[in-house]
């Protein structure tokens, strides 16, 4: 036997692995559809889903909107009755114009202090006082104080006269002329 030495086998190119396609079997395809199916529940969920949770509760408020709509409006059935008591109670147009007779009051209490007054006669924006018990310097005194007052447009003394000496006491007659609420005479 020849000693010849055994040759064994070599490799001597590169055998390149190849790799089947598989993405055409039904397992690849699942997967995909898999896939797919879960970005369409993601995006029925942010384009359906949500609106349509936002459109429930606009309907939920405006249901509750209506129902207290409804309630007032219930309340309000009456309100022609109500507005009728109202404006036959309440101050009509002239009366808002007029001033306050408690502030006209208080005014002449201020300006006559001493003098006894005998008759008021508010009216409209004129007040007549007859006073007495006041000599004719007190009654100018008192003519000069409710000019002063910012509720007194002007005065004029119709009557103040005596038949005694200065110092004698008097029954004056005042015709009181007051401001508007604008302002005016």
């Amino acid at each position: 036997m020849s000693r010849r030495k055994t040759a064994y086998p070599a490799k001597r190119t590169m055998n390149l692995f190849y790799k089947p396609d598989r993405t055409t079997k039904p397992a690849t395809v699942a997967l995909y559809v898999l896939f797919a199916l879960t970005c369409l529940l993601g995006l029925s969920k942010l384009l359906v889903y949500d609106l349509w949770m936002e459109t429930q509760q606009a309907v939920q408020t405006r249901d509750a909107a209506e129902e207290r709509f409804l309630g007032v409006m219930a309340e309000l059935v009456d309100y022609d009755e109500v507005q009728e008591r109202y404006s036959r109670y309440s101050a009509t147009e002239e009366e808002r114009e007029t001033i306050p007779r408690m502030e006209v009051l208080a005014m002449l209490d201020q300006a006559s202090a001493g003098a006894a007054m005998d008759s008021i006669s508010i009216t409209g924006d004129t007040v007549q006082v007859q006073f007495s018990g006041v000599t004719l310097a007190q009654t100018a005194e008192i003519v000069r104080n409710l000019e002063t007052s910012s509720l007194v447009a002007g005065t004029m003394v119709n009557t103040a006269s005596t038949t005694q000496d200065n110092n004698a006491q008097v029954q004056a007659s005042v015709l009181i002329q007051l401001y508007r609420e604008e302002g005016t005479p």
